[in-house]
């Protein structure tokens, strides 16, 4: 079995008598409106011919993986799968962009694609639909894990499956959010800071997974994308978004043992030869060691496709957004009244431009909507021109697609993490909704003893109140914990989370 990496989360599954292309993103026009671009530029893929594959997989709705402009030149008869997830967003987003429907595949199920067998996972909280896939054949093995956090449960389960511990994984090492970079509470030191705890988190999950997997070979892949459009091009030199030969030096560095690869488009590891051919093509103008120059010549020779693309949000009509917007939320108010009360809070939507105004969106028990006046209070503001409002009012573009573009700032106080308002933007589902209110019932009345570094020694919940990973793997410092899942961090005095609205139950002996 041969693996091909095609840019990006792009890979190819080759064995003697099957062909997989798994979320190839090729197309010249980048992703979430021309704000993401593949590192480096895999665009020459379009032009292969892909007509002898024996299937596709998108692993889910991000732009950076369903590339419809990909799976629109690819034959009739070639199947496209997807995992089954609670909500049918995705499989409706694929049809209405391509106008074919996908095959949807059960989890933790045995499938056989071609001579490939293969089984799926997706995040233990539906709050976050994204899937794992494992592939065997011929005893070898791959298993990518996408941009998902894989459990120890999970961890198990896989290497069940396999029969041993895989041959190959993939990992993202790379941040796919727009935390801390839009926030304008923070200056300009601060927000370097966070953004590099937030790596070193990332990185530490990467690090704990991939000594739970144990793989001969571990490739980092999936990120970070170009930020080529000038309005958000510093984003580039951010520390959310590291490079995998930054993240390869780091794991090295804090002790992980095995083989690390990180690839570039053309890069092929075959896993029956138990050898890594590099691509020397790309690598005559591109090293991940100084990517600078690369990425400001990028910039300019994809800006006048960048300006095609906002042109022609400029143009989209509409008026009245004020009323527009109060139609949208309040049908929004009435898809899940758990999300309501659990968001609990004022959201200021200050919009730029033609058409533009300022109005407060209130989700609570009493969820309302209303004209902003001076004086009236919120708790979190997002600040944006009036043509993106209208790509998502008028073109039904997803919040998050429009969020994870950047090209907004937002402010928030009390400074804490509202997961269950960004789910309810980003699903703005009933089906979502319901499989998310059902998974975070308390499953377990389970403890667990730990200790901090001076000795104290305190009962807690053992599974996370956010997503139900357990804590036993979880990092404590400073007489506080972190989930290794999502970096949700507990004040084990308190059981207060100190970066999101939920707590733990701690008991201090």
């Amino acid at each position: 079995m041969k693996i091909e990496f095609l840019g990006h989360a792009g890979i190819c599954i080759k064995t003697n008598n099957s062909k997989i292309v798994m979320d190839g993103w090729f197309t010249k026009n980048g992703a979430f409106d021309g704000a993401w671009y593949q590192f480096p530029e895999n665009h020459d893929y379009m032009k292969r011919d892909w007509s002898d594959i024996t299937a596709a997989i998108v692993s889910h709705e991000h732009m950076d993986h369903l590339d419809p402009e990909f799976l629109s030149i690819l034959p009739e008869n070639v199947p496209i799968f997807i995992p089954n997830y609670p909500s049918p967003n995705f499989q409706k987003k694929i049809k209405s962009l391509i106008n074919k429907e996908p095959i949807i595949l059960s989890l933790e199920q045995p499938h056989k694609i071609g001579d490939i067998e293969c089984q799926i996972w997706t995040e233990e909280s539906p709050m976050n639909q994204d899937s794992i896939w494992v592939f065997k054949s011929e005893n070898q093995s791959i298993v990518n894990t996408v941009d998902s956090r894989v459990s120890l449960a999970q961890v198990q389960s896989m290497k069940n499956f396999i029969g041993k511990n895989p041959d190959l994984l993939l990992i993202q090492c790379s941040g796919a959010s727009w935390f801390p970079i839009t926030y304008s509470q923070y200056d300009e030191k601060t927000k370097i800071k966070m953004s590099e705890e937030k790596c070193e988190s990332k990185l530490n999950y990467v690090l704990t997974t991939s000594n739970l997997f144990q793989p001969n070979y571990l490739a980092i892949n999936a990120g970070p994308p170009a930020f080529l459009d000038q309005e958000i091009f510093d984003a580039n030199s951010n520390a959310t978004f590291p490079n995998p030969n930054f993240s390869k030096k780091w794991l090295l560095k804090n002790g992980f043992m095995n083989k690390i690869h990180d690839p570039m488009p053309g890069d092929i590891i075959d896993l029956s030869q138990n050898e890594i051919l590099l691509d020397d093509k790309i690598r005559k103008n591109f090293s991940w060691e100084d990517t600078s120059e690369y990425l400001f010549k990028y910039s300019k020779k994809m800006e006048s496709t960048i300006e095609v693309i906002k042109e022609r949000i400029e143009k989209i009509p509409g008026s009245n957004l004020g009323d527009k917007l109060k139609e949208h939320f309040e049908k929004m108010f009435k898809i899940n009244s758990y999300f309501n009360e659990r968001i609990n809070m004022s959201i200021l939507f200050d919009i730029k431009g033609t058409d533009g105004g300022k109005w407060l969106v209130n989700f609570s028990q009493n969820s309302h909507f209303k004209n902003y006046e001076d004086g009236d209070n919120f708790d979190y503001k997002y600040v944006f021109d009036s043509k993106w409002l209208k790509r998502i009012l008028y073109q039904n573009l997803p919040w998050e697609d429009f969020f994870l573009s950047l090209r907004f700032e937002s402010w928030r106080n009390p400074d804490i993490y509202n997961d269950h308002l960004l789910g309810l933007l980003k699903f703005n589902d009933e089906s979502a909704t319901h499989a998310v209110q059902q998974f975070e019932k308390p499953k377990s009345n389970e403890t667990i003893f730990v200790t901090t570094s001076d000795g104290q020694k305190y009962e807690i919940d053992k599974f996370c109140p956010h997503a139900g990973a357990s804590l036993e793997t979880a990092k404590i410092k400073d007489k506080k914990i972190e989930c290794s899942l999502h970096h949700y961090v507990f004040d084990l005095e308190t059981g207060r989370c100190v970066n999101a609205n939920c707590s733990l139950k701690t008991k201090k002996c």
